[in-house]
């Protein structure tokens, strides 16, 4: 259980304190602020994501994919896992602006998804997981 709480605590750290662009009074209410915003276009065009976050959604992607072509899901580590790609995306982040911005909007559903599943997860959780990542392309580029 500890590793999971350090990687939770890394990937809290990272996202919310990986903000170099903004001023300290920001950062206090930015949790609240990002699990509520919801992530709008680059002035109807798609953000330039890092190859390295495009890279880890796909790995998720197939995480789930994976997962739900098991005839029942068995794995208990697959939440452990996906948080630990997760954490590796926030890690590898080098966007900046406003278009990393628009990835924290993206990327808090997501994770609240992640944190919420089951052990072993269940159709319906892996479903809204896989449906939500497709929606990166909406949105990235």
């Amino acid at each position: 259980m500890k590793p999971l709480a350090y990687t939770l605590l890394a990937a809290t750290l990272t996202l919310f304190n990986g903000c170099a662009n903004q001023k300290p009074e920001q950062h206090e209410d930015q949790e609240e602020h990002v699990a509520s915003a919801v992530v709008q276009l680059n002035n109807g065009n798609k953000w330039e994501a890092n190859i390295e976050t495009t890279q880890g959604i796909e790995t998720l992607k197939q995480m789930v994919e994976v997962e739900l072509a098991m005839s029942a899901p068995e794995s208990i580590t697959l939440k452990s896992k996906m948080l630990e790609e997760f954490t590796n995306i926030l890690n590898r982040c080098t966007m900046k602006g406003e278009a990393h911005e628009q990835l924290h909007n993206y990327l808090l559903p997501l994770k609240a998804d992640i944190e919420g599943l089951s052990e072993p997860a269940t159709e319906a959780e892996l479903t809204k997981i896989k449906n939500y990542l497709n929606t990166y392309y909406q949105f990235f580029i």
